[in-house]
């Protein structure tokens, strides 16, 4: 009989890695979870030099692409796209691009990421701040009512889902997102 094989791909944000904040701790959890991790890389990509989110969104996905190539993603038995920012846009293009339906777990989404998560997906909750400069909280709160999915709402943090000065409060949303951390 073999063994399950149960796959986490992370999808980082523009200047936020897999080895920082809460994507470095999400991926611990996961692993504590049994779980092998695939911690992608979007370093290389020039985003200073970039002028639209639209060319931005496709280098991401380009990448991201490139990085899954020879990934055997299909014959996991749990599949889960964790992603951040930017990264939720490229977990959405790639899991439709490659005709997959994974358990999705999105932080800090953009708008594109709620346009492009399809009827049927299997999200395991969302992360927004309410000063998220990006995406307007209430959109995302909205949408995940309307889907039944569960909705981490911030106080008073923005994209990065932290507060430099309120170290408590950093724990209290550390702590939220990776309760969203859970097995099949």
């Amino acid at each position: 009989m073999s063994e399950s094989r149960k796959l986490v791909v992370v999808f980082p944000g523009r200047g936020y890695t897999c080895a920082t904040g809460l994507l470095a701790d999400g991926i611990l959890r996961w692993k504590e979870l049994g779980y092998e991790v695939l911690p992608l890389d979007f370093s290389a990509i020039p985003f200073a030099r970039i002028d639209t989110f639209a060319e931005a969104f496709d280098r991401v996905e380009a990448a991201a692409l490139a990085q899954l190539a020879g990934v055997d993603l299909v014959h996991c038995d749990d599949l889960v796209f964790f992603s951040k920012s930017m990264g939720t846009v490229a977990a959405a293009r790639c899991a439709a691009d490659l005709g997959l339906h994974p358990r999705m777990l999105p932080l800090t989404p953009l708008p594109e990421t709620l346009d492009l998560t399809r009827p049927g997906d299997q999200v395991l909750g969302m992360a927004v701040g309410t000063n998220d400069r990006y995406i307007d909280w209430h959109r995302v709160r909205n949408f995940c009512r309307e889907r039944g999915i569960p909705c981490l709402v911030c106080e008073g943090v923005g994209h990065s889902l932290a507060d430099r000065n309120a170290p408590a409060v950093t724990e209290a949303i550390r702590r939220q997102v990776l309760a969203l951390c859970r097995p099949l």
